[in-house]
């Protein structure tokens, strides 16, 4: 259907509006193009993304993020853009119906539980209408997925061991079985991967996990022969309906509800997510190797750029940058779509280059490219900000200032259970003295072969992340000047005791240089420069055996000291 025939299917049944995520059955997932029908109905390519179609006008909430993409890419006759840090609009809803008496009608695959239970509880005169019709379609593609196991020599723990120690939280509950709907956590708990999506390699599944240790997987579309398809979930959770089913409303689908009934549902929560962010020494070992590889790459593309770059644009460095990790056996495939963006385009923080935006890359300018991989022995996610020539002073004081607060972060030591909250504020204190912010995250958590943004979370709504010992996470401040420039800076850590004290560190992950000609070492102070010459030291001293002659050349003059 197009916006029109909704609009005129809202009229026809006198609905007030239609609520549209960007999800399909797997709530919050990446999705696929065909998968993503707001794309399809307005045009706009975000990852956060939210509509509020209504009879007269249709509303688009998204982050930060994309704030430039989404009027870039919108019709603003048509749509109007709200940048919001909430994934559903409650607020919104309460001041366009100031009633309280509206009806909206919503996809129960689509659309959480919790979300909903929310919902009625602070509109209690609004009516929700289920989507029997399924009016905007399938929203699952028919894509066929290849699964694999993630070997135990990577994953540190087989599946039995982490089923056997999520067992006695069921049963402490008085469930027979709980039902487990994120694919992210699914694939971690059973030690299982897929290619069903092309930057994450998640399998896409359900898993109902009984008492007795026995686990069903649910997903269409592979070619794993034990696992069943989708339209055997009913039957199955049916066979345990005389029992108590253990869910997490706040991560499961509405339909699970409508399917199984609300009697018998008991919401203990999630239960896998604070075991799968605490990483096992294996995992960590894994993630720090999974680095030095990436590494290889990020250098050998460095050293090419610097010999390479005039003439060249922004999908050619796309090309460039993937093809250089793809060199490596373990490689399995980009943990997202690499950002390379130049000039302008650097100033919209998710720019992804298209046929139609590509740039050329300019002398004198500079590169903001955000790139990671999926290894078989971990994930890497990094941003570097690279000088072209001999970009304007501004910006190598801009670089400068967003280094600043990235070491800000990256030198605290912190107690246990600090929140997101607290680490962002510090990282963000050394912009705020220069007038500067940025309007993304801090920081986020990174999956172990899975997908590259999870719990934790650095970042003003972060206050329920709490950061313990062997937690992976990014560091990645910046400073985006519209129609001008854009600058990010971005390694990966984990969290680590200090010695004898019992409080947290960051220990980087991520072993490739910072662009020493965007550094004004006059706006640094001691301890800031002996930061950025023992990082540097670091990489050089790791790095420098698995590179040839001409790249550790290279990388010694780029680690230089101060």
């Amino acid at each position: 259907m197009t916006l029109s025939e909704i609009r005129l299917f809202l009229k026809k049944h006198k609905i007030d509006a239609y609520f549209l995520p960007r999800n399909n059955m797997f709530l919050e997932e990446d999705i696929l193009e065909e998968e993503n029908e707001i794309f399809s109905l307005i045009g706009f390519s975000g990852s956060a993304a939210s509509l509020v179609i209504c009879q007269d006008k249709t509303y688009l909430f998204t982050d930060g993020r994309y704030e430039l993409q989404s009027k870039m890419e919108t019709n603003a006759k048509e749509v109007e853009i709200i940048c919001s840090s909430a994934d559903f609009p409650y607020l919104w809803l309460q001041n366009h119906f100031e009633s309280g008496k509206f009806s909206l009608m919503y996809n129960p695959w689509t659309i959480s539980a919790g979300t909903i239970s929310k919902f009625t509880d602070m509109f209690p005169k609004a009516k929700l209408i289920c989507d029997e019709k399924n009016i905007l379609g399938n929203k699952l593609s028919s894509k066929n997925a290849h699964v694999f196991s993630l070997s135990e020599e990577y994953a540190g723990i087989c599946a039995e061991e982490k089923i056997s120690e999520i067992i006695p939280t069921i049963k402490q509950n008085g469930c027979d079985a709980y039902l487990l709907t994120s694919a992210n956590e699914v694939s971690w708990l059973m030690n299982l991967r897929s290619d069903a999506l092309p930057d994450s390699p998640i399998l896409r599944a359900f898993a109902l996990i009984k008492k007795d240790g026995s686990v069903s997987l649910f997903a269409d579309n592979t070619d794993k022969a034990d696992i069943l398809p989708m339209s055997k979930l009913e039957k199955s959770l049916k066979s345990v309906k005389k029992g108590k089913l253990g869910v997490d409303k706040k991560n499961m689908p509405q339909m699970i509800c409508e399917i199984f009934g609300e009697k018998n549902l008991v919401d203990i929560g999630d239960i896998i997510r604070a075991k799968q962010i605490i990483k096992n020494e294996i995992e960590l070992q894994g993630y720090i190797e999974a680095h030095k590889q990436d590494a290889v790459a990020m250098i050998k593309f460095l050293y090419w750029l610097d010999n390479n770059y005039k003439g060249k644009t922004e999908l050619d460095i796309v090309a460039k940058v993937d093809a250089f990790r793809a060199e490596d056996d373990m490689f399995l495939c980009q943990s997202f779509d690499t950002i390379a963006a130049t000039k302008s385009n650097g100033a919209i923080v998710h720019y992804h280059p298209s046929k139609n935006t590509n740039k050329v890359l300019e002398r004198n300018s500079v590169l903001l490219l955000d790139s990671g991989g999926h290894y078989q022995n971990g994930t890497t996610d990094i941003t570097r900000t690279i000088a072209l020539g001999i970009p304007k002073q501004k910006i190598v004081d801009a670089n400068t200032i967003v280094l600043k607060a990235h070491i800000a972060l990256a030198s605290t030591i912190f107690p246990k259970d600090t929140t997101g909250l607290a680490l962002d504020a510090i990282c963000r204190k050394e912009l705020w003295k220069e007038n500067m912010d940025f309007k993304h995250g801090t920081g986020h958590g990174v999956g172990f072969v899975l997908n590259v943004h999870e719990a934790p979370r650095i970042s003003p709504q972060a206050k329920n992340s709490h950061f313990s010992a062997n937690m992976v996470t990014s560091i990645e401040p910046g400073y985006y000047k519209e129609n001008d420039f854009g600058i990010r800076i971005e390694n990966l850590y984990y969290t680590k005791e200090c010695e004898n004290s019992g409080l947290l560190k960051f220990e980087v992950l991520t072993l490739v240089p910072l662009d020493k000609r965007l550094i004004n070492k006059y706006l640094l102070n001691e301890d800031e420069i002996n930061w950025i010459n023992e990082y540097h030291r670091k990489v050089l001293e790791t790095m420098s055996p698995y590179l040839d002659n001409k790249h550790k050349e290279w990388l010694e003059d780029a680690c230089a000291p101060l």
